[in-house]
């Protein structure tokens, strides 16, 4: 079910409706709509989802009780078994059979039909956290398995995060029916599911065509219509991405709960390390938390670091699918966030063995040095994504080779003229990123001032204006989130 369909917004306002008259049984409302909102997509794979969250959650029960080590064990291992088999079962037989050159499966074979359930790595991923975060003592596991499935399936985050930890999450579900809802919550929920919409539709749906276009034939393509498609893409999963982010956070205001931001307008970043701290930011700290510091972190020396660094990089290519053209992606990050924290040591034992030229000029150089490294690693950025979008890594090696092709400077301003409209919609594009950067920073200003200086009945027919916008907006064609497939 997607969000910015009818039927999502029908289940959305039942439910609503509900759970604030019924405080009591908010935990059996929000239960029952998770189970409708996921087995919209398949009742077989709410089953399975059903079976591992309870397989989780009596585990979890059993790893205070004695064998911790044993019990966190066979959570994780039933968990990643879970994962491997629907996610990677297939591309493990078909490396084999490349490497072999034998036929291992039939083509029309059951391996052949296995479906990929929809937010099975997110709610893998949660699951994983919440056992090890119990075995480690930081969280206790709870008692209910209605609480725990309300924390892991709660519908707004349930398909593509963002990634929910226990400590964070599962503290506001023991309270929900205690849980308030305030007019300036009900509006800051209200305005973050229009922002989100408006991102999934008015952008990311319109420019997904157009991707598809430049991507179809990649080693056609010229070097300006390479680069232009290479953006486009960009935007376009940013726009995707981000938007069904912000309308989980938005609907988590409209029940109370606080989820955590996921995105923090990655394209200002200057360097991966950035990059990666506005970028799917629960992703981030999970691999972290999850994956870096239990391989050594920064605790084995430099050599160590960079190679669980890279490790846990690698990890999360292959997280967001099965195809080596993820895994190279993942690489390709692993490899800007080692020669980053190299750069950086470097810069920085360089500046401290120089003289200080004053904080004028200081000021100056630290504003042009930011502005070219954000346009560089926006650049960087734009390359590495074409391994995410390819639907090969030869037509990913295709599609850059067109774009650092030398043959394209020979008629440099008649590429970019061909390409003039799309780059002119780039440009718009990252401007309006950049708003959203300022408004987003800025938004209880700017409420205030809408407050004090726009009269209410202005204020009413803005707000209705909006509700027609969104129903104007929910008939048209709909994509589903690129998110989903993972």
């Amino acid at each position: 079910m997607l969000f910015h369909t009818a039927e999502f917004f029908f289940l959305l306002i039942i439910t609503f409706i509900c759970y604030y008259l019924f405080r009591n049984a908010r935990l059996v409302i929000l239960s029952v709509a998770n189970c409708l909102f996921y087995a919209a997509a398949s009742w077989g794979f709410l089953g399975l989802f059903l079976g591992m969250s309870f397989t989780s959650y009596l585990i979890a029960r059993r790893i205070p009780k004695g064998q911790s080590r044993f019990w966190l064990t066979i959570g994780i291992i039933l968990n990643v078994a879970n994962l491997a088999f629907f996610k990677y079962s297939m591309f493990i037989i078909q490396n084999l059979e490349a490497v072999t050159g034998l036929t291992l499966v039939a083509k029309d074979g059951f391996w052949a039909h296995i479906v990929l359930p929809i937010g099975i790595s997110f709610y893998t991923f949660q699951l994983i956290a919440y056992l090890t975060d119990v075995y480690k003592g930081r969280i206790e596991p709870t008692d209910s398995y209605l609480r725990f499935w309300v924390f892991i399936a709660f519908f707004p985050h349930q398909l593509a995060g963002p990634i929910m930890r226990g400590h964070e999450f599962m503290p506001q579900v023991e309270r929900t029916h205690k849980l308030t809802l305030t007019p300036t919550e009900f509006k800051y929920g209200v305005y973050l599911i229009l922002w989100g919409l408006a991102k999934k539709i008015l952008i990311a749906d319109q420019v997904s065509p157009i991707v598809d276009e430049y991507f179809k034939n990649p080693a056609d393509l010229t070097m300006a219509q390479a680069w232009t498609g290479a953006y486009l893409f960009g935007f376009q999963i940013y726009a995707d991405f981000s938007a069904y982010s912000d309308m989980a956070v938005g609907l988590g205001y409209l029940f109370g709960y606080r989820l955590p931001l996921n995105f923090l307008s990655p394209y200002i970043s200057a360097n991966a390390t950035e990059f990666w701290r506005r970028w799917h930011i629960t992703l981030s700290s999970w691999i972290r938390d999850y994956i870096y510091i239990p391989l050594g972190g920064s605790r084995k020396g430099r050599l160590r670091k960079d190679v669980n660094l890279l490790a846990a990089m690698l990890i999360s290519g292959l997280w967001h699918g099965a195809m080596w053209t993820f895994v190279i992606w993942g690489f390709l990050h692993g490899m800007l966030l080692i020669i980053h924290k190299w750069y950086a040591d470097g810069l920085k034992k360089l500046l401290d063995a120089l003289p200080s030229p004053g904080k004028a000029v200081s000021r100056i150089i630290a504003v042009l040095y930011r502005i070219i490294a954000v346009v560089l690693f926006f650049h960087i950025t734009t390359v590495t994504w074409v391994f995410f979008r390819a639907e090969s890594v030869q037509d990913a090696f295709d599609y850059i080779t067109a774009m650092f092709d030398p043959a394209g400077w020979a008629n440099f301003v008649q590429q970019i003229s061909s390409q003039a409209f799309y780059l002119q919609i780039v440009l718009v594009l990252y401007a309006a990123h950049l708003l959203e950067y300022i408004v987003r920073r800025n938004e209880e200003g700017i409420a205030a001032w809408w407050h004090r200086l726009v009269p209410s009945p202005v204020r009413g027919i803005v707000y209705a204006l909006l509700v027609f916008v969104v129903i104007a907006m929910i008939k048209g064609e709909k994509h589903d989130f690129i998110y989903f497939q993972f």
